[in-house]
């Protein structure tokens, strides 16, 4: 082994921890696995040993479509002590996105749970899924499948020689696939042992001994990051299968949780329930928060209902890439942050030359956490990368005196409307301030005279249900230019997400 490599966290932990809470597994039953360090190490020993037996060697791909489970994070790392690579599917994929998922990453192994079983039942003969060997957790394997608890009996606990350096690929992390087919993100030891020390340094409160809550998917960067960084701290994770706000707050009290990571729409959730302030949150000290805007109004409930601080954080799969600490929530409400720890930044135009502090352009990310490449794409590797090895994003974003940043949009979500260029985000930002408004998502729209028209989409708050579309169309007048106010407004019940929180605007055109 050269450098520290993830793989290893387990054995460090195992040996300096072996008592401590490591991983555990919670529903509203209570416990349903829980494993010390020393028990975790030694599983992922098994497990490590029992897919070298059935051929899984450094630099292959080992597949995983399940929900949130111990499971789940035991192959994580033992599949990276062998240097092979994981590869967490989404769990709500179906069909032909399994299949092609599988056929891109090509693993011989996949591991899957009662969940995922009829999906792989159809297609686990299909001609395109490379899978040789599938390893089944839940109570009766099916007759495609192997039992994944037997294989660990029955494979050696002898410790694993770690075989990877820092600089190996470590994982391959699937895009959320919101404007085109999911893009495989490489990542190296060095790029997630870089994103846990992000965590840990950068008021995140993770340290020895915190015991971090997950209820994000972990096939998604937003949840797997997160419990690497927690991982990496010595720190205790509870997983969590599906969201139910009374349960979550259970959760909470119950496991004396200390930091966890809510979309904005969990957030809401969790404010709306009955009786909130009869629960006991003096454990909690470190509420995370990303993936869409929250808005001023919601940072200031959660920070006065919880008492707890607020970590606001921004990026995409390929670049987890700014936060907003507690201390400046408030008075930089509508910033994202700053970059993070080991993160250079910059804000570039079409030709790639730097703009000026507070003008608009894309978002350049350079170091040790930005993602290696794509998984088979060296074109596209080749087209997102400078040559000065600068990841170029469709972000849009501006950067204040203080270096704080402010995400504008993507640069696909652009609106040209009467040869005007139309930020949705600077809509959206004014809308949130509306206090009718609980939802809202701004898209351009086909418009015969404009080219696009500007659609606002809004969920309004419960109490408010007199909300019109003149009120809306005024409201937005009287604070920014005329020609980006709303022609149209749809009033909705909920807006339509992927798994981990992103507005899927495409469906409101």
């Amino acid at each position: 082994m050269n450098g520290l490599t993830v793989g290893y966290l387990a054995e460090r932990n195992g040996r300096k921890y072996p008592e401590r809470e490591a991983a555990i597994h919670r529903t509203e039953n209570g416990r349903v696995t829980e494993y010390t360090f020393a028990e975790f190490d030694d599983r992922t020993n098994r497990i490590a040993n029992g897919l070298r037996e059935r051929g899984v060697d450094e630099g292959d791909t080992v597949a995983l479509y399940m929900k949130n489970n111990v499971e789940t994070l035991e192959v994580f790392l033992a599949v990276m002590k062998l240097g092979a690579l994981p590869v967490p599917i989404n769990h709500r994929f179906k069909g032909e996105e399994v299949i092609y998922v599988l056929e891109d990453s090509n693993p011989q192994t996949a591991i899957v749970d009662e969940f995922g079983a009829d999906t792989i039942a159809d297609i686990h003969d299909h001609p395109d899924v490379p899978v040789e060997t599938f390893l089944y957790v839940g109570e009766e394997a099916p007759s495609f499948a192997v039992d994944y608890e037997t294989v660990v009996t029955n494979a050696s606990d002898a410790p694993v020689d770690i075989v990877p350096g820092r600089n190996d690929d470590a994982a391959l992390m699937y895009t959320s696939g919101t404007t085109g087919k999911p893009k495989g993100c490489i990542f190296t030891h060095d790029n997630l042992i870089t994103l846990a020390a992000d965590g840990v340094y950068e008021g995140d409160h993770i340290e020895q001994g915190n015991r971090h809550m997950i209820i994000t998917p972990l096939f998604h960067v937003g949840a797997f990051v997160p419990f690497i960084t927690n991982f990496y701290a010595g720190g205790t994770t509870i997983v969590v299968d599906g969201f139910d706000p009374e349960q979550v707050l259970d959760y909470i009290e119950a496991e004396s949780i200390n930091s966890s990571y809510f979309v904005p729409t969990q957030s809401r959730q969790l404010l709306a329930v009955d009786g909130l302030e009869e629960y006991d949150f003096s454990s909690f000290e470190s509420y995370g928060t990303g993936a869409a805007p929250s808005g001023p109004e919601l940072k200031r409930d959660i920070i006065e209902t919880f008492e707890t601080d607020l970590v606001e954080s921004f990026g995409q799969t390929e670049a987890l890439s700014t936060r907003l600490p507690p201390d400046r929530t408030i008075d930089k409400a509508e910033s994202v942050g700053r970059p993070a720890l080991n993160l250079e930044m910059k804000v570039v135009d079409s030709d790639g030359s730097r703009v000026p502090r507070g003008e608009i352009g894309r978002a350049g990310y350079k170091g040790p956490s930005v993602f290696a490449g794509y998984h088979g794409m060296p074109e596209k590797t080749a087209e997102v990368f400078d040559e000065d090895g600068w990841f170029i994003s469709d972000d849009l974003i501006r950067r204040d005196e203080e270096g704080f940043v402010y995400f504008v949009g993507r640069a696909d979500d652009m609106i040209v409307s009467g040869g005007e260029n139309i930020h949705p985000t600077e809509i959206e930002e004014v809308l949130h301030e509306h206090p009718a408004v609980d939802e809202v998502a701004i898209v351009g729209v086909p418009d015969e005279t404009w080219g696009e028209r500007v659609k606002a989409a809004i969920v309004p708050r419960e109490e408010t249900s007199d909300l019109d579309k003149e009120e809306i169309v005024s409201y937005v007048e009287e604070r920014i230019a005329s020609y980006k106010k709303p022609r149209e407004v749809e009033f909705r019940t909920a807006l339509p997400r992927n798994p981990t929180g992103k507005v899927l605007k495409g469906k409101l055109k």
